[in-house]
């Protein structure tokens, strides 16, 4: 034993130390992030995108009841699509949610029908889609009016990403 009381092998663990846990926190980061499962496209009266944005696919009974409980958005290019087998009355809460939302509920023809703006963070309080929703995306709070979008607006969605001529 050395004067200093640490072996060799002890001072390389502890060298170690901050390199595993940098990359703990990386691999944590990664797990609740968003993922990008699609390009959603928002479509002006002429069936033409006009707004587009990477999209993560919520598709099972387990990944409708997790939402993005303990998680954020990265940036108002992103959001969470719920994708239900058919169209039906649908109620959500932001249990768990940190940030506050926009919910855009969208029937079977993926045409908005209820836009819940600015959802309270951590609350029970129920937004419910004010008619048969197939679908619902959640979005930062204020996504819908920094872009316009009401009631009567039809997005199409591609299962993977997809890059439009002048939209890079």
């Amino acid at each position: 034993m050395n004067g200093s009381g640490s072996s060799p092998l002890g001072r390389r663990v502890a060298s170690l130390l901050p390199v595993l846990v940098a990359l703990l926190l990386a691999a944590a980061g990664r797990a609740e992030g968003i993922r990008s499962d699609a390009t959603l496209e928002f479509l002006d009266l002429d069936g033409q995108p006009f707004l587009r944005m990477s999209v993560e696919l919520a598709t099972t009974p387990e990944t409708w009841a997790r939402g993005l409980m303990h998680r954020t958005l990265p940036d108002d290019q992103s959001g969470l699509l719920f994708v239900y087998p058919e169209a039906a009355p649908r109620a959500f809460w932001m249990r768990n949610t940190p940030e506050s939302l926009d919910m855009l509920f969208a029937d079977g023809e993926r045409r908005l029908i209820h836009i819940a703006r600015d959802t309270p963070p951590w609350s029970d309080q129920i937004h419910s889609s004010q008619g048969d929703a197939r679908y619902v995306l959640e979005t930062r709070a204020g996504f819908a009016a920094r872009h316009g979008l009401t009631p009567g607006v039809r997005f199409d969605y591609y299962p993977s990403p997809r890059r439009m001529p002048g939209m890079e």
